[in-house]
């Protein structure tokens, strides 16, 4: 309900996953979240377009096997209809 129906999500591993392959995975129980945060560090608005730039941690488990991650993220989100939807993630991983 948060991200718009052409929603993106940008990794290193796998490129560019359309919402119905990353729902299709939570669907399936392929991939399942025990823990998720996101500290957003910088929102700039332009119109109806806003940047999100944020910091997140999870962890979970991708077909069987634990996973965990630590990530740069933006957000490009878009005003329709007075709701703000995401319409792009892209994910950056955090090296020491």
């Amino acid at each position: 309900a948060c991200v718009t129906d052409d929603w993106a999500l940008v990794t290193p591993e796998s490129g560019v996953v359309s919402r119905g392959r990353l729902l299709h995975v939570i669907a399936t129980g392929d991939l399942s979240h025990d823990t998720m945060t996101k500290d957003v560090l910088r929102v700039r608005l332009y119109g109806d377009t806003a940047v999100v730039t944020a910091r997140g941690r999870n962890t979970g488990t991708f077909r069987g096997t634990r996973i965990s991650a630590d990530e740069w993220i933006t957000d490009v989100y878009l005003r329709i209809e007075g709701r703000w939807l995401c319409t792009l993630t892209h994910l950056t991983p955090v090296t020491p």
